[in-house]
């Protein structure tokens, strides 16, 4: 469940941010990559998912986002800002709900 929203909603949600586009390459997205890798810690929140194509998300595997992106002759570091302002936007919702949620109680 990411974000509270159905499965197949969040999915398509994220795609159309990223103009089905693969976030790393640019390449047609066809699949979901954890950023930060699931045995890492990486949860299945919306900001934590990012479009891409089969060969980045094969190639890219449990690495660390980073610096598996630093060694590809695609990189950008427009893109690699885009990705990390992707990510931080999960932290700062995450964070106002949690804030609200204690306000509340």
């Amino acid at each position: 469940d990411y974000t509270g929203l159905r499965r197949n909603e969040s999915r398509d949600d994220i795609y159309k941010a990223w103009d089905n586009t693969c976030g790393y390459c640019g390449g047609i997205a066809t699949s979901l990559d954890h950023i930060i890798p699931r045995f890492k810690s990486g949860f299945s929140f919306r900001h934590n998912l990012l479009p891409c194509c089969r060969n980045c998300n094969q190639g890219k595997a449990s690495m660390e986002m980073e610096t598996w992106y630093k060694k590809q002759n695609f990189f950008s570091e427009e893109k690699l800002s885009k990705i990390k302002n992707w990510m931080t936007t999960e932290l700062i919702e995450l964070s106002d709900f949690l804030c609200l949620t204690k306000r509340a109680s």
